[in-house]
This record gives C-alpha cells, sequence and structure tokens, in this order.
C-alpha cells in the first residue's frame, strides 16, 4: 500500500524509493506484486515515467484515504500508549502551593497524559528508578547522565498573621523578631541568615519550631504560631488574601527550584513533551508573579498605616 501510494504521487519509482529509503529495485517488485494480485495493470507507462491509469486512480482513492486512518489511529494509540504514563516526583510543598493551583498538571504535562504524582521526600542518593521527572529545591549534582532545568528562586521576608501581633509587640526594627516564636521549613539556616544580615544576630535562643514540609510551615503561621520567611511563590495565596502580612521587606534567597529527568528518558517523545511543557508553565508563572511584584508598592506592616492615621 505504502509503496503504490508513494508512487503513484511522484509518479517515478526513484524518488518513491528515496522516500521509502528502499531500493528502487524493491519499490519496482512492490508494484509488479500489486499488480499481479489485482491481475491489471495500475499504470501506463511511458518513456520511463509511470502516470495512473483509470484503475489505478481509483485505487489511490481509497489508499489515500486508508493510509491516513491509520496514521490517526497510530497517534492516538501513541497518545494513551505505556510511554504515556508518567511519573512525577516533587517537592511536597511546591507541588501543594504552587503546581496544584495552577490546574490540571496531566493536562499542562501533555494531552492525554496519564501522571502519577509523588511528594515523598527526595534523597540525596540516585535518581529516583520510579520517577519520569523530579522537581526538587536541591541541586543534586551528584546524579549523572540528568538533563537538568532551573525552574525559579525563592527570596523570603519575615511575615505572619495578623493574630501574632495581638499577642506580641509589633517588631519596629529587624532584632525585635527575636521576641516572636520563629517557624522554620526544612532548611534550618534562613532564620540565621536573615537575622545576621538584617539584624547582626541569630535565631539561637529564639522559639523556634522546625518542619520538615514547608506547606506545614506555612500553615502553621496562617494559624498565627509565628513569624514565617514568606515569599511572594509559594505563599502567594496567604500574602494576597492577607492571612500573612509582611513585617520587613528584606529579602534573602532561600532555595532554588529545579526540574530534573534522565537523559535517557527525556529522549522519549513523551517524556521530553511534558518535562518541557512543566518548565516552561512553571517559569511563565514566576516572571507573572515577579512582574506583578515590581509593580506593588513596597509592602506596608498593618501597624505602619495605623500610626500615620493617629500622625
Amino acid at each position: 500500500m505504502r509503496a503504490f501510494e508513494a508512487v503513484a504521487r511522484h509518479e517515478h519509482l526513484g524518488r518513491a524509493a528515496e522516500e521509502l529509503t528502499v531500493t528502487h529495485s524493491a519499490v519496482s517488485q512492490q508494484i509488479k506484486h500489486i499488480e499481479e494480485w489485482f491481475e491489471q495493470e495500475l499504470f501506463s507507462r511511458v518513456k520511463g515515467r509511470l502516470h495512473l491509469n483509470s484503475a489505478g486512480r481509483e485505487l489511490l482513492a481509497g489508499y489515500s484515504r486508508a493510509l491516513d486512518l491509520m496514521q490517526d489511529s497510530t497517534e492516538v494509540l501513541l497518545r494513551r500508549g505505556p510511554g504515556e504514563h508518567l511519573t512525577l516526583h516533587c517537592d511536597p510543598a511546591f507541588f501543594s502551593k504552587v503546581v496544584m493551583p495552577l490546574g490540571d498538571i496531566a493536562r499542562v504535562a501533555a494531552s492525554g497524559v496519564t501522571l502519577d504524582v509523588k511528594t515523598a521526600a527526595i534523597g540525596q542518593g540516585a535518581f529516583p528508578e520510579t520517577a519520569d521527572i523530579v522537581i526538587d529545591h536541591s541541586r543534586h549534582d551528584n546524579w549523572r547522565n540528568v538533563h537538568h532545568e532551573h525552574l525559579l528562586d525563592v527570596h523570603g521576608f519575615p511575615a505572619c498573621a495578623p493574630s501574632l501581633l495581638e499577642r506580641y509587640p509589633h517588631p519596629e526594627r529587624p532584632l525585635d523578631l527575636r521576641r516572636l516564636p520563629l517557624l522554620h521549613g526544612a532548611d534550618r539556616d534562613s532564620w540565621n541568615t536573615w537575622l545576621v544580615e538584617n539584624a547582626g544576630s541569630t535565631s539561637a535562643g529564639c522559639a523556634n519550631t522546625y518542619y520538615d514540609d514547608f506547606s506545614m510551615t506555612i500553615n502553621a503561621a496562617v494559624r498565627g504560631r509565628g513569624a514565617i520567611l514568606a515569599d511572594p511563590v509559594l505563599c502567594e495565596f496567604e500574602l494576597e488574601t492577607s492571612q500573612l502580612v509582611p513585617l520587613f521587606d528584606n529579602t534573602i534567597h532561600e532555595v532554588g527550584y529545579h526540574a530534573f529527568c534522565t537523559n535517557l528518558k527525556y529522549s522519549t517523545r513523551a517524556v521530553r513533551r511534558a518535562f518541557d511543557n512543566i518548565v516552561k508553565t512553571l517559569r511563565d508563572h514566576d516572571a507573572s508573579i515577579r512582574a506583578r511584584e515590581h509593580s506593588k508598592s513596597p509592602p506596608q506592616r498593618p501597624w505602619d498605616s495605623r500610626d500615620a492615621v493617629r500622625r
């Protein structure tokens, strides 16, 4: 069928052979076999050229429709095949606070993809055997033969729930934050770094609480359990709805998020398409957040506006 359709389209054995990446004689034999099978000629031979006769034109119309249908059916099966069943390993806080609000991540990855999401902590060993794509806040420089893309950086500033300020004095200077309970994520150094850079102190001796999942840190902060180093990426909703309010606008770099995929898996169409789509979606989302933050006025602490009114 393919040989007949190619020769009929080109009206030339050599060009049909090139398209099908077979020899001239192989195509000639295929045409001979199909004409023998139908017991009639399908081409007129004129000076080395092949021209479809009436029987050939009738056959070509049906074969062309059949080949188009076969191609469509093949594409459907490829979209639903085993290669389209992907597993994403993602940092739990990043997935729940950033990826999930973007919508159906399976549709973001690729149309028709079946996606398994795993949010268990990612160790420092080898690339997880069960993963097709990994999103994490560590660079994993020890991973070998891995395709890697930087997604976005997280810069944090002190923030807390309004309810916390009803129980503690309002901090007027960075050093006053040591009077508040401080909430930490898996990264135990961020508060120390911020206090050293902005207050000349550390969090040693403060009322510190550590969580191994930053989404739990955010939830605790919203409930008024302590101050947090918030950021417009992971804490976008809480900051937009004033569940968390900024205390100072001095920021520090906390973590960078990265996407990983083994070179072998990235070479497959399904994984490469999903990986590239996820990377583009998250980078575009980060760019929109940055543009929004750039256009905002400097964050104002709730009690500053009240003081201004009294004055």
